[in-house]
């Protein structure tokens, strides 16, 4: 097999510029349907005229009209009825990422969600480059890097395309961490991280790799960087900006932390959302009776403590990592993992996270041609396996309900911590 590899290594950077191309025409493509950055652009609207950022305002309203079930059906509350499906809590980012976007206002819907598109193409194209220019990641030994990016873009293809579909900032988000991780001054690593951090929380997380590194620096201006990239729109419109800050922290952040239930829905794949759609009647009231679900009720509180008991079992081997040396990018890699896994809203398009570990642990097991590489191949294949493509439509539903995406990032996980405690223990 390896020989084969060989042999067409010099082939693969046509391919991978043919597929490139081909998401380029497919981003443009689909850049004028209805898709999340829709969301973005309405909530960047709002910065104008004033409306509620998150439009929590729409709930309260419907709560003073409707005391009956006759008045759902008002013709004046329509508009309400119609609003609360669509905007209510359709943004949830913190104030700062629809701030950034405004200047996207000044264009229509349809060429601003375009620019989005190509912005995020690029950033794809960054972080394929950046991957593969890394001398921290890349094995000396390697004898086929261009292979090793063509099966990270394959295993990854059901998520990128996803991603592009939704018109996501995922892709944007996964650039600035990656460039934040290396970057060689200190200053800018910390300003990127707390930008990425800025527009959503969840990358946080990688505060823990300046902490393995001792890069303590960094941790400064990531500190530094919170409060200078929050204090543009505070300059822009102090009173709407606190406000809006407080809402997010309230509605969007508390509901996260203390509400499992938080748009359980059949696609969502994270670990409380799985928990829900198992053990809460209503988290998925539409999808749950048809695939017999719950298995039975569990309460919150319940339901709270399975995911501490998960947070240690997963951030255990963390800290193992922790007391190894050269662990730097398998510390990355489920940093990378655990920001979806536990995440409380994590779609299909939320797993392209896995570019990262997928590069990672291919060039660690490929390149060593390590026995366990089967069932590495096996793992990665497994996301693009239960796509409809293969399994129709009726059983991908199924899967999905029953959250199949945690479960093979959680085999990803678990692969690359073996590894990191075991492969590196032998070779020494």
């Amino acid at each position: 097999m390896w020989k084969f590899f060989e042999t067409i290594e010099r082939q693969w950077k046509w391919i991978l510029g043919v597929l490139f191309l081909f998401l380029l025409v497919n981003s443009i493509q689909r850049s004028d349907q209805k898709s999340d950055f829709l969301d973005y652009y309405h909530a960047s609207e709002r910065w104008s005229t004033g409306e509620n950022l998150y439009r929590f305002d729409v709930a309260e309203e419907l709560q003073t009209k409707i005391k009956t079930t006759e008045d759902l059906f008002r013709p004046e509350n329509l508009p309400l009825l119609v609003a609360l499906q669509n905007e209510t809590a359709t943004y949830i980012y913190p104030p700062l990422f629809s701030f950034l976007l405004i200047p996207f206002t000044l264009l229509s819907e349809s060429n601003a969600a375009l620019v989005f598109e190509i912005i995020s193409w690029i950033s794809l194209v960054s972080i394929f480059y950046l991957l593969f220019q890394n001398k921290e990641l890349n094995l000396e030994t390697s004898k086929f890097p261009l292979s090793i990016l063509l099966l990270t873009l394959i295993f990854n293809f059901r998520y990128i395309e996803s991603h592009i579909q939704n018109n996501q900032v995922g892709i944007l988000l996964i650039l600035l961490v990656l460039a934040s991780l290396l970057v060689k001054r200190d200053s800018l690593s910390g300003l990127l991280l707390a930008l990425a951090v800025s527009i959503k929380i969840t990358p946080l997380v990688f505060l823990f790799v300046f902490l393995y590194e001792k890069k303590f620096k960094r941790i400064f201006w990531f500190i530094l960087g919170l409060i200078l990239w929050n204090s543009l729109p505070l300059i822009y419109n102090f009173d709407y900006t606190i406000r809006m800050s407080y809402e997010w922290v309230t509605e969007i952040l508390g509901n996260a932390l203390n509400n499992p239930l938080l748009r359980s829905w059949k696609n969502n794949q994270s670990l409380p959302s799985t928990l829900a759609k198992y053990f809460v009647s209503g988290a998925d009231f539409i999808n749950q009776p048809t695939y017999h679900l719950p298995f039975f009720e569990l309460s919150i509180f319940t339901l709270k403590t399975i995911q501490l008991v998960f947070i240690f079992l997963f951030g255990f081997p963390l800290l193992l990592l922790w007391r190894i040396k050269n662990q730097k990018w398998a510390i990355v890699s489920l940093l990378f993992l655990i920001s979806a896994l536990f995440s409380g809203i994590s779609w299909i398009h939320s797993f392209i996270i896995c570019l990262v570990p997928t590069y990672y642990i291919l060039n660690q097991v490929l390149v060593r041609n390590l026995n366990s590489k089967f069932v590495l191949i096996l793992i990665l294949s497994l996301p693009l396996l239960t796509h409809r493509t293969f399994v129709g439509q009726k059983l991908e539903s199924l899967l999905s309900m029953h959250s199949i995406l945690f479960y093979t990032t959680s085999f990803l996980y678990i692969y690359i911590v073996r590894f990191g405690l075991y492969e590196n223990k032998n070779r020494n």
